[in-house]
């Protein structure tokens, strides 16, 4: 059997196994990825009936995260992630996987009335920790969350004073939230040390710039702020966040990267003890975009940052695709690029990302 054989028919599998006979439903959200390996790995969201998971203690209306795999030999696992079902909808799913560390992480958006939360479920070795990234007080509602892969070399001494270059895998969280204000908000986790669910700092995106103040939502289209975002800057760890502050009414993109020379583990080494906490640099800031009310909240909006730390915002309707960019003074004015038989909204994406990654 060659290769593309297993791999289809091993997507085949995986999404049998993990969605049953309800794969093709609307409101089940699922995510694959493949690893280095050849194996494939999804993760979906929905309720327990829809998911074809329901019965052992879990309820049809239940709604759970289902996690499975398929190796290349065909060995498949799966099942409901242990401790995450409830009667909270989830959404805004995503799937990511460590190599270095083996560790696969599923992130969800976990709905309520009252408040509402991120989630994550952290798998290595066959158990799972789940995690929450706590909100601000003040009813919190959270939006739109993305995370980020990243790797780092860092360099630290031995008891010996030997050199130690270790990998560091950083996963960056990032999403608006609103509560007693409405801001963007950033986590960090550390997949090659051991995870403390309860010891993950959060941090205020604005505070970190230095603005603090009201942040009022009046006249300001949801599209324009509401979709934080995280990139990669190149090979040596080092992350870009791009955010709108509404009490200054800036975007800004912020450099965030982590020291990479700790010397020795100690409670002494101050350096050693500060490893997790980001230094941050503005790199670029400017007005908020000027993107018009109907992207607002029908459609989300996507970053990319460019040369010279200039982000491009991109949105689709269905029809068509927009985009804004900043040029370093100001934003440019909405433009389109209309779908058609000759130009599909993959091709468009990869036009716009081309040309934002170019300027």
């Amino acid at each position: 059997m060659t290769v593309r054989s297993v791999l289809r028919l091993g997507l085949a599998l995986l999404l049998a196994v993990a969605l049953g006979s309800a794969a093709a439903r609307g409101d089940v959200l699922k995510k694959t990825l493949l690893t280095t390996d050849g194996t494939l790995y999804t993760a979906a969201t929905g309720t327990a009936s829809d998911l074809n998971v329901a019965g052992n203690g879990l309820a049809a209306g239940d709604y759970t995260v289902v996690f499975a795999s398929v190796a290349q030999d065909g060995t498949q696992s799966g099942g409901p992630i242990p401790g995450v079902s409830n009667s909270s909808p989830k959404t805004s799913l995503d799937l990511t996987f460590d190599e270095p560390t083996g560790t696969v992480v599923v992130l969800w958006r976990e709905e309520n009335f009252v408040l509402n939360k991120i989630r994550l479920a952290i798998g290595r070795s066959g158990s799972w920790t789940i995690a929450d990234l706590l909100p601000n007080v003040g009813f919190p509602h959270a939006y739109n969350p993305q995370m980020l892969l990243t790797h780092q070399t860092v360099h630290s001494l031995d008891a010996n004073g030997g050199d130690v270059y270790t990998n560091r895998s950083v996963l960056s969280v990032i999403w608006w939230e609103e509560a007693h204000f409405a801001q963007a908000r950033y986590a960090s986790l550390f997949l090659d040390e051991t995870i403390d669910p309860a010891g993950i700092d959060v941090y205020d995106l604005p505070e970190l710039v230095g603005d603090v103040g009201p942040t009022p939502l009046d006249g300001v289209p949801r599209g324009a702020y509401a979709f934080p975002s995280l990139q990669a800057e190149g090979p040596d760890g080092a992350i870009l966040a791009s955010f709108a502050d509404l009490a200054s009414d800036k975007n800004y993109v912020v450099r965030l990267t982590y020291p990479a020379d700790v010397g020795l583990p100690s409670a002494d080494n101050m350096t050693w003890l500060r490893r997790r906490i980001p230094v941050v640099g503005i790199a670029s800031s400017g007005s908020i975009a000027a993107i018009s009310a109907f992207s607002a909240d029908s459609v989300s909006v996507h970053t990319v940052i460019g040369a010279s730390y200039k982000p491009t915002l991109y949105w689709t309707d269905g029809v068509a695709l927009y985009y804004v960019r900043f040029d370093g003074a100001a934003w440019s004015s909405v433009r389109t690029i209309t779908f058609s038989a000759d130009l599909t909204y993959d091709q468009a994406v990869g036009l716009v990302v081309a040309m934002a990654q170019r300027n």
